[in-house]
């Protein structure tokens, strides 16, 4: 498939502190996670993946539309602040406790948006971009009239979606988000985006 990004093209490019079963575990507990298999394999495979130190692709293919850009992919304990989980998630405001009760970043775009994995609720394992300039702060939740804590996962989500429009779905799956992500040269620029259409 044109444009298909393959971490196997690009094997000299950053890499990051290999991670432990038994520490992954650890951490999921810590912080209530549920990872699925094949998050799991990615993050004993690659512990992360950081876009932006890629230095050679092909144009885009013709055809192809893409959704936004895709900066780093997320592992546990990386070595690496800026997409190592445990450093984004001790921030506050960035992926605040009661959406953590339902789902994990996975990814984060250039401009700063989390790209989240559900893994509660009938949405379970799907990804979905989060669009942070939309994404209602606390006071604005209360104003809403809601209660994150007292919701369930599809109850969250929903809000999310279709009150205040701040998540987009764009894979059904961990793998599905990976191979939906395409690489090319735009006039000297190398890009990785999610392949439309999306889920």
């Amino acid at each position: 498939m044109a444009n298909e990004f393959r971490f196997g093209d690009y094997l000299e490019e950053m890499k990051f502190k290999p991670v432990t079963t038994e520490a992954i575990r650890a951490f999921a507990a810590q912080h209530g996670l549920e990872f699925p298999p094949d998050y799991l394999a990615f993050l004993k495979a690659h512990n992360g993946f950081y876009f932006d130190r890629m230095a050679t692709a092909s144009p885009l293919a013709p055809g192809i539309e893409t959704f936004d850009f895709i900066r780093y992919l997320f592992g546990v304990d990386t070595g690496h602040e800026y997409n190592d989980l445990r450093v984004y998630l001790a921030v506050p405001g960035l992926w605040d406790k009661p959406f953590r009760a339902f789902a994990y970043p996975v990814a984060d775009s250039r401009g700063g948006d989390p790209i989240v994995q559900v893994y509660k609720g009938r949405a379970r394992e799907r990804i979905y971009f989060v669009d942070h300039e939309v994404f209602p702060d606390a006071g604005e939740v209360e104003d809403d009239g809601i209660d994150l804590d007292s919701m369930s996962a599809d109850e969250t989500l929903a809000y999310l979606i279709d009150v205040r429009g701040c998540l987009i779905e764009v894979a059904r799956s961990f793998s599905d988000f990976l191979g939906k992500l395409v690489v090319y040269d735009d006039d000297g620029s190398i890009n990785v985006s999610i392949r439309r259409p999306l889920a």
